[in-house]
């Protein structure tokens, strides 16, 4: 079936037609049909009761190729299939933080989901300075149950190879293979600068050799390690929030990787926010320092919680199931000592994957707005040039770094040597 964006006619005369769907919406005789997507992949609706407009849901068409690209850029039609499989999945392991499939139609290329009509995308509310008090609970919550209960710490072996074959994501992989780990750091023409950003630091992300080594032992990382079911797209524009709640959306991108992947893309975002808070935060007279503060306790925060939270889930799994990873023994130490080791390793990939998601960000082909809406050239080329430096350091001195303080330290040496 050739694919083609529903009109709103069209949208509202399916939806009314779906009885499930109709009754949730209050059984309306009309619709208001609203377009609010970004334009990059997909169609995003928010539809609507016309006479009770808080009966609404959200509606995502994803059509068969790269919307910001064009037909040129073809995607398979299963590719909105797999997302609706991953936000079942992940909603069924941590329901307080992913939204609600109501519907999913392959024919049309669309679902219909929970909408969230008193959250924002937590990008936004970073762009304006909000605190979101439990934002890193939420977040490590998330991760932790997410990451575990897709691994083989969880899963048999036999199951986790049949979820691994499952969630194969060829296509989607493929972009996050180009567009994180290999365009940046060539002379690609997807690739984009802003008008002020020194040549020398495009230069210096293609001519470092440790640093080209370094993105390289990542990619390979995230081609081979299929630890455990991924949201594979985690950053800030794919989470909703309000003070009381978080929401992760969009696992269009989800496949089984590296679980590092997934953290390190968080604490990308998060760094991005905290370097362009220096012009955020400096309007209308305003000082960005506490909110900086806030960001990066975020970040320590988002480790800490998550860390301890996945061990929990460790430790109880093989209470309950009178087993362990590595075998059993007559008391704890072995087990304990790699459980310390593979958090240590976690760590160290989540810095890696951290600093090519931030490198994407700044020369790749999709930016973020908390830097691309900085109208100041200089100003907006000094902070993408912080955020450049930061990005290596995680990658070339990964290993060195052992503890998530080490990266606020990082962070503030960078803002301070501006």
């Amino acid at each position: 079936m050739e694919f083609a964006a529903l009109k709103a006619s069209e949208l509202s005369a399916y939806l009314r037609g779906v009885p499930a769907v109709h009754k949730l919406l209050g059984e309306p005789d009309e619709l208001d049909i609203v377009e609010v997507g970004d334009g990059n992949l997909n169609y995003i609706y928010f539809a609507s009761n016309a006479k009770t407009p808080e009966m609404s849901v959200v509606v995502k068409q994803a059509p068969p190729f790269l919307r910001l690209v064009g037909k040129t850029w073809p995607l398979t039609r299963e590719r909105m299939e797999r997302e609706v499989a991953a936000l079942r999945r992940f909603g069924a392991l941590c329901p307080d933080h992913v939204p609600t499939v109501y519907h999913a139609d392959s024919q049309l290329f669309l679902m219909v989901m929970q909408r969230l009509s008193s959250h924002c995308i937590l990008r936004q509310g970073l762009m304006g300075g909000t605190i979101y008090p439990k934002l890193a609970d939420h977040l490590s919550t998330y991760l932790a149950h997410t990451l575990f209960f897709g691994s083989d710490l969880f899963l048999s072996p036999d199951i986790k190879k049949q979820a691994v074959a499952a969630a194969v994501n060829t296509e989607l992989c493929r972009i996050t293979e180009d567009l994180v780990f290999t365009y940046p750091f060539e002379d690609h023409p997807s690739n984009s600068y802003s008008a002020a950003l020194p040549r020398a630091a495009v230069d210096r992300i293609r001519r470092t050799p440790a640093l080209r080594v370094a993105v390289g032992e990542m990619k390979w990382a995230f081609m081979n390690r299929a630890e455990t079911l991924l949201h594979g797209d985690l950053h800030t524009g794919s989470i909703m929030v309000n003070e009381d709640e978080t929401y992760v959306i969009d696992p269009e991108f989800a496949f089984y990787g590296p679980m590092a992947f997934d953290i390190g893309a968080i604490i990308a975002n998060l760094l991005l926010a905290y370097f362009s808070r220096d012009w955020h935060g400096r309007q209308d007279g305003g000082s960005p320092e506490a909110y900086q503060v806030w960001l990066l306790d975020q970040v320590r925060a988002i480790w800490s919680g998550f860390t301890a939270k996945f061990l929990s889930l460790w430790r109880e799994h093989e209470g309950r199931s009178k087993t362990h990873f590595i075998g059993d023994e007559p008391d704890r130490a072995c087990a304990d000592a790699f459980k310390a080791r593979f958090m240590q390793q976690l760590f160290t990939d989540t810095l890696g994957f951290a600093g090519c998601k931030m490198i994407r960000r700044i020369v790749g082909m999709a930016k973020v707005a908390e830097i691309t809406r900085i109208p100041d050239d200089s100003a907006r080329a000094a902070i993408e040039v912080r955020c450049l430096r930061c990005a290596e350091t995680l990658l070339v001195e990964r290993a060195s770094m052992t503890t998530v303080d080490d990266v606020i330290d990082l962070a503030w040496k960078v803002e301070a040597a501006a």
